[in-house]
This record gives structure tokens, C-alpha cells and sequence, in this order.
């Protein structure tokens, strides 16, 4: 399974909403949304799972319009503050995140509706564990947050404290192999990164594939490809 990890765009600001915060894209995100549908038209793509947020679905609705598929919602792929009233893009935190910004930095989760981040690395991945073993298909595309993919690619490298830049509507991408035609015996899939962070959509018009998205034949496993999950120092 060929797994197309997808930021959401740009979102909307929710300040002290009287429900839980769920924007839709701004003016921005919509555009990057359109450069990711016009991208993603050159490839196959089987199923789309997407976070329940309204900002990941906006995103790659276009996708499943232009490809005729119905996203499936996976609500343990939502972000960590999934049950906040306020929403602001991450890089404004810091400046315009005011007492919820402190809050955040206090470490005082239940009271902005944030899970603990114990809580969220757990559902996120079992979730991703999850799809791992049950594919829908052989080119899935993910729709979630950044903190959601973060935790996956962190999950599939074997560090938990590992770090990644990933820009709004950026892929990355994760490449499966089910267990049946592991040489080494492993009850679990394997994944391996492809690549973090692609933005070439922004800057660039494809008309067909090249390379290795074009169909070829995928190389078999290197000794070095870690397990779906981590084998214990008892192992």
C-alpha cells in the first residue's frame, strides 16, 4: 500500500467558539487546495481517509469529486486539540495565542479541550496501525492534521521524539509492505518514509507521472525497514 499523507490547507481562525472549533479553509487554504486536486489528478488513487474536521475534508474533497470516491472518516486521525473552542493556524500561537497559547505552554490540556499527548499518540496510532492491516486499497490518500502526521512518520521511524517540517497541503508519503511477502517472517507490515513534505504542487503543473509513481514495479525489502511496530528489547 502506496499511503499519500496530506496536511490540511490553511484554515480559517476560531476564537472562543460557543461549540468546538472546526474551520473551514480561508481564502488561501482553498487555493492549495485547488494546486493539490490538479497535483493528485495524475495518480490512481483507490480510497481517501480523512480526520472529521471539516479543514482536512475541504481539502482534498476535490480529490474524491475528480476521482469519484466518498472520503471515509477516521475520527482517531483528528488533531490533539480535536475538543478546543478556539483554533489558530500554529504558526500564530506564540504571537496571537494570547491566554490559550499560556495554557498550552502550562501544559494545562483539559482545559482547552487538548488531549494529553500520551492520549493522542496512542489513537493516532492505533489508527495508522489500523489502516496498516486492513489497506483499502493500493494508493490510499490521508487527509488529517500536522500534528496527526508527525506522530505517524515518528511512529514508522522508530522515534517518538522525531521531527518534520510539514508546510500546509504538503504529501508525504509511506509505503506499506504487507507481511505475506516479507522474507524475514514478520507478523506485522512494514513501512518505510518515501518522502516529507512535498510542496512541488504549489510551483508546478504535471500532466502524467514519471519515476517511480508512474507504476513500476516496487524494489522488494532492505534488511534495514522497520516494522509496523518497534520489536521490544526482549525480542
Amino acid at each position: 500500500m502506496h499511503v499519500i499523507l496530506v496536511r490540511h490547507g490553511r484554515p480559517e481562525r476560531v476564537i472562543d467558539s460557543p461549540v468546538i472549533a472546526d474551520p473551514g479553509l480561508d481564502e488561501i487554504g482553498r487555493w492549495q487546495a485547488d494546486r493539490l486536486t490538479s497535483w493528485l489528478a495524475c495518480e490512481s488513487i483507490d480510497a481517501v481517509v480523512t480526520s472529521p474536521k471539516a479543514r482536512a475534508i475541504q481539502t482534498v474533497t476535490g480529490t474524491c469529486t475528480s476521482q469519484g470516491l466518498a472520503p471515509r472518516i477516521v475520527d482517531d486521525f483528528d488533531e490533539i486539540d480535536r475538543g478546543s473552542h478556539t483554533y489558530l493556524p500554529t504558526e500564530l500561537l506564540p504571537t496571537e495565542g494570547g491566554t490559550y497559547w499560556d495554557l498550552i505552554c502550562e501544559k494545562r490540556y483539559e482545559e482547552i479541550g487538548w488531549d494529553t499527548p500520551e492520549v493522542f499518540r496512542d489513537r493516532v496510532v492505533a489508527a495508522w496501525e489500523d489502516l496498516c492491516r486492513n489497506p483499502p486499497g493500493e494508493r490510499v490518500l490521508v487527509a488529517c492534521h500536522g500534528g496527526t502526521i508527525r506522530t505517524i512518520l515518528a511512529h514508522v521511524v522508530g522515534n517518538a521524539g522525531a521531527g518534520f517540517r510539514l508546510d500546509y497541503t504538503s504529501i508525504s508519503r509511506v509505503e506499506v509492505t504487507p507481511p505475506s511477502i516479507d522474507p524475514h517472517g514478520a507478523k506485522d507490515p512494514y513501512c518505510s518514509v518515501a518522502s516529507t513534505n512535498e510542496t512541488a504542487h504549489f510551483d508546478a503543473e504535471r500532466t502524467t507521472l514519471v519515476g517511480a509513481f508512474r507504476g513500476a514495479e516496487r524494489p522488494g525489502i532492505t534488511a534495514n525497514r522497520p516494522p509496523l511496530t518497534t520489536p521490544s528489547s526482549d525480542d
